[in-house]
């Protein structure tokens, strides 16, 4: 928290912040350098190009289809990309991210508070992490997948290229265990590594590296 305050001081007295207002860019349009603001939302629309970071606190991120951002990061809100849009780093504390279908993010995907959603196609260099969210991938790449309680679904042809992790609450005793489903066709080409109970499906169509704390159950499709 205290980062956070420090960050948004900075911005202020920098003069490069607005407060209590929102900004957008409209379909099509080149803005030239960053957007900031406090308490308010940031909309980026389809085939625009911001040459710079998003960053709000207090307010959702949008962001159209087939534009092209910097990092985007905010700390109370959601964080949505468009289809085919490309973008650096996404993230948020409390909220969700969703990104759409053939979007690219070269950078981390990062939430807390919030599930995770990766459409058909999309790709996500970095990892994608969640504490408190499940992980959705719909068909799509990343390079790594962490979670601690909401659960992990790799839908069909959904790709890990490194570590799938789940790691334990710190403080807290776990209910049940956690959900994590290997769908038909995907692969984690990385060690599936469990610091905690967890349910493991696999389909046996799918691919996947070493197994460490968990025993994997296999379905089929009649399952």
């Amino acid at each position: 928290m205290r980062v956070h305050i420090v960050w948004v001081l900075a911005l202020v007295l920098s003069g490069c912040m607005s407060i209590n207002s929102d900004l957008s860019v409209g379909d099509g349009e080149l803005h030239s350098g960053k957007l900031s603001t406090v308490n308010g939302s940031i909309t980026v629309g389809d085939n625009a190009t911001v040459d710079g970071d998003l960053k709000t606190v207090n307010g959702r991120i949008l962001i159209g289809s087939g534009s092209q951002v910097g990092d985007v990061e905010t700390i109370n809100g959601k964080i949505a990309v468009g289809d085919g849009t490309g973008a650096g780093a996404l993230k948020t504390v409390n909220g969700s991210i969703v990104i759409g279908s053939q979007a690219s993010v070269s950078g981390p995907v990062e939430t807390v508070n919030g599930p995770v959603t990766l459409g058909s196609g999309a790709t996500v260099s970095g990892s994608v992490r969640s504490v408190n969210g499940q992980l959705v991938l719909e068909g799509a790449t990343a390079g790594s997948l962490q979670n601690t309680s909401g659960g992990i679904e790799l839908q069909q042809g959904s790709t890990v290229l490194g570590e799938l992790l789940v790691k334990p609450a710190r403080g807290k005793t776990v209910a049940r265990p956690v959900q994590v489903v290997i769908g038909a066709g995907s692969k984690v080409i990385g060690p599936l590594r469990f610091e905690q109970p967890v349910t493991l499906r696999v389909h046996s169509s799918a691919d996947i590296g070493q197994v460490i704390g968990a025993e994997p159950e296999y379905f089929g499709d009649d399952q």
